[in-house]
């Protein structure tokens, strides 16, 4: 289980069994915050599905804004989910990843969706009257980066 308290508790050289940097816990936090797209992944009638969402980081939660489907429904059930977030630089032959195993609930207090609101970007797509927030409550925050290959000699 990653550390979700705050602390940066990884080693800033420690790399995985396949040399893979490990990000830290604040680290993988940042990069939740910095990009604007994620995926949310779940099962969906015995299937996985995975699917794009605009999100926020709200604290240590991620939410997200859906309508009536698959996703609220998940919700609604309060069902277990996998989110993640990457980048990567195909010129550098690097990149990363975080992903969050958590579950997802429905946002009921107006004082929340009030705030997820605030902090919110413009939706791409127009919202309708049957918008919901979705909160992804973290039970695991983990990342990887792919380094750049040493410099030839």
């Amino acid at each position: 289980m990653s550390d979700t308290s705050g602390a940066d508790t990884v080693d800033p050289a420690a790399t995985d069994r396949r040399g893979l940097k490990v990000l830290a816990f604040d680290e993988c936090l940042q990069r939740l915050r910095d990009t604007v797209v994620g995926r949310v992944g779940f099962l969906r009638d015995g299937e996985i599905a995975i699917l794009p969402v605009n999100h926020v980081v709200d604290g240590m939660d991620i939410a997200f804004r859906t309508s009536w489907g698959s996703k609220l429904q998940i919700a609604a059930d309060a069902g277990r989910v996998a989110f993640e977030v990457d980048g990567h630089d195909r010129a550098l032959s690097t990149g990363w990843s975080v992903l969050v195993h958590g579950t997802a609930t429905l946002v009921y207090e107006e004082e929340d969706r009030d705030r997820l609101d605030a902090i919110a970007d413009k939706p791409w797509i127009p919202l309708d009257v049957n918008t919901f927030w979705v909160r992804i409550r973290p039970e695991e925050i983990t990342g990887r980066e792919v380094l750049p290959p040493p410099a030839a000699p």
